[in-house]
Order: structure tokens, then C-alpha cells, then sequence
């Protein structure tokens, strides 16, 4: 727990934050008037929200602080103040990367029309909705609790710690709810849309090629080559966004399956730090990457960045 939470997750939630803010200067300098520059740039915010959130844990749970003997509980401050927040900005940056996903997906499907479909304006409208809907949709996670003193009796002292409100069962539910169907929602539009970019490019590349060869026009290679690359990019992204993010949705299935036992107090307490300090760690990977995609995917965004750097 330490070694992941504290340590792993730390280094990792420090360095992604440095990578993230040379994506958003970069974009910034790139411009807005690409529609994809405007996602990728809510993206890189999202994902310096989430490693924010990240850094704040690994010093909650980090022993010298959780043990310190403070007036407050580590855990619940840390639930409230890194565990919910990460989560959102987590949401957020997946559903923008799945509208990347199906914004691919038309320019595949419909490039001649997809420019009048998906303009600059409306993928800022689309960013800020998911913005809005996502913290409006796990508001409920944190509107279910107050912080107020109580008597505890293992420590026999009183501390701040985090209590529900009336109802607040309820109302923390609601929120759950929201976050496993965001989740899942997020996870089955992208593979649908991915996997639909790459028949479509093997499709169109197979009859290019075809072309190629009745015209002697030598255009084979050229367009094959960059057939592959695309197809290899998108492919790189959905991988990377699924690998992060299936741990999670069997999380979601082990509490289901598990319950009441797959809980941080239950039978299975192990498995479930065990499994939580994977999923942040993947979390945290996930978010801290794409600089690397970028700069070696986007002749655009290496441009840039050797000019800054």
C-alpha cells in the first residue's frame, strides 16, 4: 500500500504534472482554431486535475503524515479531497478521450462532411459539457458528507473526520451510480469507435492498394505507410485507455460480486487495497503518457516543443 500509494503513485502523479503543464503550453502555442488541438488541450487539463489529486494522496497516506498523530482523519480528508476529485477529473479525461475516439471515427466514416459536423465552437461546447455533466454527476460523492468533530474511541480522542449527512447514503449512491455508468459508457463507446477506425483504414488501405497496382502509379507504398501510421496511433491510444481503465470496470464487478465482504474494512481488505493501489497507479500512467504519444505521433506538436525547449 505504501510502496504504491505513497511512493509509485507519487513519483509518477509529480512527473505527469510536468508533462502535462508542457501540453498545455504547447497547445496553447499550437493555437485553438483544430478542433483536435481543443480536445487535446481539455484533455492535458483533466489529466493535470487527476495527478494533482494524485500527489495530494501520496502525502495523506504517506506514514509521517497518516501517523502524525493530527487532529483531523488522513483517511476521510484524503477521501474527500484527493480520492473524489482524482475520480472526476479520471471521468472527465475519459469520455474526452473517447470524443477523440468518435471524432477519428468520422473522419473515417464521413471525412468530406465531418469538418461541418465537428467545428472548433462546438468541440469547445462538447468539452465543457463533459466538464459540467461529470462534476455535477459525482457532486453527490462529496454533498453526502460534512466534516465535524467526533470521539474516537481506538484513539480515545476526538477528531475531524468525515460524517454522512441525512439521506447521505442515498445521495453517495446516486453518485456511484452515475460513476459506473459513466465508466462503462466511456469504455464500450471507444471500443466500438476504434475498432470501427481500423476496419475502415484496412478497408480503405486495401483499396488503395488495389488502385495502386491497376494504375502503376507507384502510390502503393506511400499510402500504405501512412495507413499504418494512423492505424497504429489510434491503436496505441485505445490500448493505453482500455489497459487503464479495464482494472476498474472489474473493480466495479468484484464489489458486485464480492459485496459486503470487497470493502477497505471487510474479508477481502487485502484484495481490495491491493487492487485500488493498481488501479490508481494505471490511472496515473494513463494520464502522464500522452506527452510521449504526442511528441512522437504529431510532427505538429514536435515542432512546437523543440521550438520551446
Amino acid at each position: 500500500e505504501i510502496v504504491f500509494y505513497v511512493a509509485v503513485n507519487g513519483v509518477i502523479g509529480c512527473l505527469g504534472c510536468l508533462a502535462n503543464v508542457i501540453n498545455i503550453i504547447v497547445f496553447v502555442k499550437q493555437g485553438f482554431k483544430d478542433s483536435v488541438n481543443i480536445s487535446l488541450f481539455g484533455l492535458a487539463v483533466s489529466d493535470l486535475g487527476s495527478l494533482v489529486a494524485i500527489v495530494w494522496e501520496s502525502v495523506c497516506l504517506n506514514p509521517l503524515f497518516f501517523d502524525s498523530g493530527s487532529a483531523f482523519s488522513t483517511v476521510d480528508i484524503h477521501y474527500l479531497t484527493s480520492a473524489v476529485p482524482h475520480g472526476i477529473f479520471v471521468r472527465i479525461a475519459w469520455w474526452i478521450t473517447t470524443f477523440i475516439t468518435f471524432e477519428r471515427c468520422l473522419c473515417i466514416a464521413m471525412p468530406l462532411k465531418v469538418k461541418q459536423i465537428i467545428t472548433p465552437r462546438r468541440t469547445v461546447y462538447i468539452i465543457v459539457v463533459i466538464f459540467v455533466l461529470t462534476f455535477l454527476g459525482m457532486s453527490p460523492l462529496i454533498m453526502a458528507n460534512r466534516i465535524g468533530p467526533v470521539f474516537v474511541p481506538a484513539l480515545n480522542r476526538t477528531q475531524v473526520v468525515r460524517i454522512y449527512r441525512e439521506n447521505g447514503l442515498f445521495i453517495e449512491n446516486l453518485g456511484l451510480m452515475f460513476n459506473i455508468s459513466f465508466q462503462f459508457g466511456s469504455f464500450i463507446i471507444d471500443f466500438i469507435c476504434t475498432a470501427i477506425i481500423i476496419q475502415q483504414l484496412n478497408v480503405k488501405s486495401k483499396w488503395r492498394n488495389e488502385s495502386a497496382q491497376i494504375s502503376g502509379s507507384g502510390a502503393k507504398e506511400g499510402l500504405a505507410t501512412r495507413d499504418r501510421k494512423v492505424v497504429k496511433m489510434v491503436t496505441l491510444i485505445s490500448v493505453i485507455f482500455i489497459a487503464c481503465l479495464m482494472p476498474s470496470c472489474v473493480n466495479f464487478l468484484l464489489g458486485i460480486v464480492l459485496a459486503p465482504d470487497y470493502t477497505i474494512m471487510g474479508r477481502q481488505q487485502n484484495l481490495f487495497l491491493v487492487i485500488w493501489s493498481t488501479i490508481f497507479t494505471l490511472e496515473s500512467i494513463n494520464s502522464s503518457v500522452n506527452i510521449f504519444v504526442y511528441y512522437n505521433m504529431s510532427s505538429k506538436f514536435k515542432a512546437v516543443f523543440d521550438d520551446l525547449f
